[in-house]
């Protein structure tokens, strides 16, 4: 990852856990023969409310 900005998109609190959008984007280079290329991405995550774990991804979309 060359340059990474985030933003959080939105927060829903459902009953018994959190789930948040965050948008990714940025700058990738896959391996070192290429030149970066962009990215964006919005990954969905998920947080119970109970316990002590930590944000769960559940999905990622691709957005270029």
């Amino acid at each position: 990852v060359m340059m990474l900005e985030a933003q959080l998109l939105g927060i829903e609190d459902l009953s018994d856990s959190y789930m948040a959008s965050v948008e990714f984007s940025g700058m990738i280079r896959e391996d070192a023969s290429s030149g970066p290329a962009p990215f964006r991405e919005v990954w969905n995550m998920t947080k119970a409310k109970a316990g002590a774990s930590g944000w769960l991804v559940a999905g990622v979309q691709a957005l270029q």
